[in-house]
């Protein structure tokens, strides 16, 4: 329960005396497979009264807990969890020989004291293999870092010049997507990455793995794509493998081992690399289990990237740690995701809010039984509080959102388990997570409000992330000397202690549940020799619910302004320009508007919320055409 302190909004969601969020030591890959949410374990222990009533029984051995969606090879609990310390001991004692680096290299002045170990990227949609992988990095005590696979050279070439990964483990296709983002790397660290030659790359093939579906896979000898030297990553699964046992971190090590970075976009337009400890992570899934109703025997569809924080903190982990059996899928379409849910008898559903949408008003929802669904969380984005209406009143499905960033995990969460308990908050995003504190602050005067004003939402807890990796002036703008974490979003909190998102700070767009910058796009426009100046905002799709970035463009040619062929042709050249440098969410399908001037301070300074009033030809480059709301 909550507890507020009158003088100002910061609410926590237990009292000082007891930790309510109890953390691990070791590695997080043992506390996930501790069984942590059982009855005496040392979780459980260190749990308040009031919340030890929410426990599990056994998680068996044989129990399924990964399933491929297409072919239906599984993973059992206990093959993914010796598979993965085989994949730990191939890092460190076999194919690669990496180590995880010393205690020692933990330095307050860089990444604020993070002891980040050789990292290992992977560059995959969610399928059984990364599950694999992710914990058996998880296990050696290295550091992983998970990036999307639809990035472009110029994105991957960033990753790589931040994290330097000592492996890749990506597709064919990614293959030649890393050779050309390698080509754009300074001399010195491709030599020290030597991805051609190094033996460092691997290959998942998406369409004929054989893992999980057999007991023991057979990896291809290496072979040559593009002039590189790859391995099929089973390579990493020996049919004798070396023994391992995970590193044991004291006292406040955990605190400092890097275990993940998440990649997430800024106001200045390149994206940051989050470090989050092993204890942040093990802390963050505590908080998602405490603030959900998940049971039992729960089924779920692995839909949300688990390289996405959403993915990761309510799927991936959640797996493990709940014993729940998750259906992977790695491409989103709307027939084969209501099969899925259908097929394995979903209890529970974890999406962004296009696919709310779909329930609430698609006909195709009409021929598939979804009675098994006990309830759905949405995230990455807000929903409209008439969808969650709808969907109800549609399906009796309650829909519960909550509210969180790469840099927090989970932050908030509704809580409810009926209807009328749900009204009651729809609109905000419900209570701080267990061993999670929230302030708002003013924007003006940086103090602290009272209840029902807003301001700017602090966020602060054992779960949030570190660092920024090797980015020391966005760590400084963003974390405060007493490690509150300033999120750049605006709300407030009514006398309950829901919070309320109702604006941004952060020039951001989200686009289905993934930020894209605006500044990113406007430095792209304006690299193309037919753009004089440019600005990108918003614009909302109702039927999509989500935002799209909208582009208004002075052009060098004032012809184009007339409208006409050339504009179309002028607008469909600037689409062809953006979608070579960026990821699909990152497209301009918001349209373009063609305007005269881009208003500005006058220290340059591009005014946004004035782009809306701008008068200008506008040109459609998409089908969709979204309604504006900024």
């Amino acid at each position: 329960m909550a507890s507020l302190e009158t003088s100002a909004v910061r609410f926590e969601s237990l009292s000082s005396d007891i930790s309510p969020v109890p953390h691990s030591s070791n590695t997080a890959f043992e506390f996930l497979f501790s069984q942590p949410f059982r009855k005496g374990t040392p979780t459980w222990e260190a749990t308040s009264k009031e919340l030890q009533s929410h426990t599990l029984g056994p998680i068996h051995p044989e129990k399924p807990i990964f399933r491929d969606g297409k072919t239906g090879a599984t993973l059992s609990y206990g093959r993914l969890y010796r598979d993965a310390l085989t994949v730990a001991s191939s890092l460190t004692d076999g194919h690669l020989a990496l180590q995880p680096a010393p205690a020692s290299s933990s330095n307050p002045r860089v990444n604020r004291g993070a002891i980040v170990s050789p990292t290992i990227l992977l560059h995959l949609p969610n399928c059984l293999p990364f599950v694999t992988l992710a914990y058996g990095v998880l296990a050696s005590g290295l550091t992983l870092t998970a990036a999307n696979p639809v990035l472009t050279p110029p994105e991957l070439a960033h990753i790589l010049t931040l994290s330097e990964p000592a492996a890749l483990v990506t597709t064919a296709a990614g293959v030649a997507t890393f050779q050309a983002a390698f080509k754009l790397l300074a001399p010195d660290l491709q030599a020290k990455l030597s991805y051609a030659t190094r033996g460092n790359v691997f290959l998942v093939n998406l369409d004929g793995d054989d893992y999980g579906a057999s007991a023991a896979s057979l990896a291809p000898l290496e072979r040559n794509v593009g002039g590189w030297t790859v391995h099929d990553w089973k390579v990493l699964l020996p049919a004798t493998p070396k023994p391992f046992s995970p590193p044991r971190y004291t006292g406040s090590e955990d605190a400092l081992r890097a275990a993940m970075i998440f990649w997430s976009s800024g106001t200045s337009g390149k994206s940051k690399g989050v470090i989050l400890t092993h204890r942040a992570i093990g802390s963050a899934l505590i908080g998602v289990w405490h603030a959900s109703t998940l049971g039992e025997d729960e089924r779920l569809v692995g839909l949300p990237p688990f390289y996405h924080i959403f993915g990761w903190a309510n799927v991936l982990m959640a797996g493990v740690a709940l014993g729940a059996t998750v259906t992977t899928m790695g491409k989103f379409d709307p027939v084969s995701y209501l099969t899925m849910a259908q097929e394995c008898r979903a209890t529970h559903l974890h999406f962004s809010p296009p696919i709310a949408v779909l329930l609430a008003k698609s006909p195709l929802v009409n021929g598939f039984d979804l009675s098994s669904v006990r309830g759905c969380t949405s995230g990455g984005a807000p929903l409209g509080t008439s969808i969650i209406e709808e969907v109800y009143r549609r399906l009796g499905i309650l829909i519960k959102i909550g509210y969180g960033l790469s840099e927090t995990g989970g932050a908030t969460q509704q809580q409810s388990m009926t209807w009328d308990d749900l009204k009651k908050q729809l609109g905000s995003c419900g209570p701080a997570y267990p061993g999670t504190e929230i302030m708002i602050r003013s924007t003006e005067t940086g103090k602290p409000v009272t209840v029902g004003e807003e301001g700017e939402i602090l966020i602060r807890g054992v779960s949030c992330a570190i660092s920024y990796l090797n980015n020391p002036s966005a760590t400084a703008e963003a974390f405060t000397p007493d490690m509150w974490f300033c999120t750049g979003d605006v709300g407030k909190f009514d006398t309950q202690g829901n919070l309320y998102i109702t604006d941004r700070l952060k020039e951001l767009i989200k686009v289905k549940g993934f930020q894209v910058s605006p500044a990113e796009l406007e430095d792209s426009l304006c690299a193309s020799p037919l753009v004089q100046d440019a600005g990108v905002t918003s614009v909302y799709h109702d039927d999509h619910a989500t935002e799209y970035p909208r582009a208004y463009i002075m052009p060098f040619d004032k012809e184009v302004l007339k409208g006409g062929k050339k504009a179309h042709d002028f607008a469909h050249a600037l689409r062809q320009h953006i979608e070579g440098k960026h990821s699909p969410y990152k497209w301009i399908r918001g349209g373009f508007v063609l305007v005269e001037a881009v208003p500005k301070s006058p220290a340059g300074k591009i005014l946004r919320r004035m782009l809306k009033d701008c008068k200008g030809h506008e040109v459609q480059v998409y089908e969709e055409k979204p309604r504006a709301k900024l």
